[in-house]
C-alpha cells in the first residue's frame, strides 16, 4: 500500500437534504480510498470543522452557502441549483434526461406531450430544454408547459389551489397526452389529480418521472415509470473529482455530466398512445418482431387490413408511414442496446432487425448524424 492510500482524509458531506443514491456513491469511494466522512443527517453547519475537502448539495439554505464560501479547502457541488456560484461540479446530464423522456414517449407513439413541475430551478430549465428540443427533433408537438411557480402569484405553497389549477390543465389538454414531470414527486401529483378528475392513466394521460424513487413510484394506484437518474454514480464521481482536487489538480472547465442510467418502465407509460385498434395491432406486431425480417405486408396482415389502408391510418394517427415507424422502432431498439449493454455492433444490428452491421451504421448516420460507436461513447455509461 502506497503512502497516499495510508493517509486518511477527512471529508465533510454537507447536503441540504438526504439522498440515498448520492451518499451510496460517496460511501463506496470512501471505503475504497480510506476516507473518514463527517456527515450530519440534518445538514447542520459544523462550526470549527477542519478537514481536507467538502462534498455538497445546496439549494435554499443561505447559511450553507455562507459557510462554504468561508472554507479554504476544495469543494465539489453535486447539484446545479446555483450555477452562478463558481464551484467544480459533478451533476446529472439533465438535458439528456429530458431528451430521453421525449424518446420514451415517441417509442410509444405519443405526439402530444406536456411538462409539469411545481418549481422551476436551473435543473428544471435544462430538463425542459432537452425535452423540448428532442420533441421537435422527433416531430412531436412542442410540449405544453405547466409550471406552478409561474402561475402561483404568491400562493406557491397553496396545495389545494395548485391541484385545482393542474386539474384544469389536464382536463383541457388534448388526449392522449404524455406528461414528463420534473421528478417522481411531481409525477405522483399528476397521477393523483388524474385520479380525482376521472382521467385514465395511461390511456388518456401517460406520466413519466425522474429519480426512480421506489417509495413514490411503486405506491401509486398506477405504478409510475421513471428515468433512473444515476445518482450513485454522481456521488462516486463527485468524490473522485474531490480527491483529484485535493491532490492539486486543476478543476474541470465545466460540470462533469453523468448520463441517466435507464428508464424503469411501469404501468404509467406502458401503453401506446394510439386508440385505433388496427394501429395498435400493427405497432404491437412491430414491437414483438423487431429482431425478425418482415415487410409492410406482414404488418398489414397482422392488423387484418390492406397495406394501403394501414398506411393511411398510420399517417393520420401516428404522423408517419408504416415503413417510417418500422425504421424508427429498429433505431430505438439499437439505441437502447447501445446504451444499456456491451453487445457488439454486429449483434445489436441482428437483434434489431438490420441486415448487417453496415446497414445499422448507415441508418444511424442518416438519422442521428453520427455512428453507433460514437453514440455509445457520447451517451453511454462508463463505470
Amino acid at each position: 500500500m502506497n503512502n497516499r492510500q495510508t493517509i486518511q482524509r477527512n471529508i465533510l458531506v454537507l447536503m441540504e437534504w438526504y439522498d440515498h443514491g448520492i451518499r451510496q456513491g460517496i460511501g463506496r469511494y470512501a471505503l475504497e480510498h480510506n476516507w473518514h466522512l463527517t456527515v450530519d443527517e440534518r445538514a447542520r453547519v459544523p462550526r470549527g470543522w477542519e478537514g481536507d475537502g467538502i462534498l455538497t448539495v445546496f439549494h435554499r439554505r443561505r447559511e450553507i452557502v455562507a459557510y462554504l464560501r468561508r472554507q479554504r479547502v476544495p469543494i465539489v457541488d453535486m447539484g446545479l441549483y446555483h450555477p452562478e456560484i463558481a464551484l467544480p461540479r459533478v451533476v446529472g446530464d439533465h438535458t439528456r434526461i429530458g431528451a430521453l423522456a421525449a424518446e420514451h414517449f415517441a417509442d410509444r407513439g405519443f405526439r402530444q406531450t406536456a411538462w409539469f413541475s411545481t418549481a422551476f430551478s436551473p435543473i428544471d430549465s435544462l430538463r425542459l430544454k432537452g425535452f423540448r428540443a428532442q420533441c421537435t427533433s422527433l416531430e412531436q408537438s412542442a410540449p405544453i408547459e405547466w409550471v406552478w411557480e409561474r402561475e402561483a402569484s404568491g400562493s406557491r405553497d397553496d396545495w389545494k389551489k395548485m391541484r385545482d389549477w393542474l386539474g384544469r390543465c389536464l382536463l383541457h389538454a388534448p388526449k392522449p397526452i404524455a406528461v414528463f414531470a420534473h421528478n417522481d414527486y411531481d409525477a405522483a401529483c399528476v397521477e393523483d389529480v388524474c385520479r380525482l378528475k376521472g382521467i385514465a392513466v395511461p390511456d388518456d394521460v401517460a406520466i413519466l418521472g425522474v429519480d426512480n424513487n421506489e417509495l413514490v413510484c411503486l405506491n401509486q394506484p398506477v405504478p409510475l415509470s421513471s428515468i433512473s437518474h444515476d445518482l450513485t454514480r454522481v456521488g462516486y464521481e463527485g468524490a473522485a473529482l474531490l480527491s483529484r482536487l485535493i491532490d492539486g489538480l486543476e478543476p474541470p472547465k465545466g460540470p462533469i455530466l453523468i448520463p441517466p442510467a435507464d428508464i424503469a418502465l411501469r404501468q404509467s407509460t406502458d401503453l401506446t398512445a394510439v386508440n385505433i385498434p388496427t394501429v395498435r395491432l400493427a405497432m404491437n406486431f412491430v414491437t414483438n418482431n423487431i429482431g425478425n425480417s418482415f415487410g409492410i405486408e406482414n404488418v398489414a396482415a397482422a392488423a387484418h387490413v390492406s397495406r394501403s389502408t394501414l398506411n393511411r391510418l398510420f399517417i393520420r394517427h401516428v404522423g408517419r408511414t408504416v415503413h417510417a415507424e418500422v425504421c424508427r422502432s429498429r433505431l430505438a431498439c439499437a439505441k437502447r442496446l447501445l446504451l444499456r449493454s456491451d453487445r457488439s455492433i454486429a449483434e445489436i444490428a441482428r437483434l434489431c432487425g438490420f441486415c448487417h452491421a453496415q446497414h445499422l451504421h448507415n441508418a444511424f448516420r442518416r438519422a442521428e448524424g453520427l455512428t453507433p460507436s460514437v453514440f455509445r461513447i457520447k451517451y453511454g455509461q462508463t463505470h
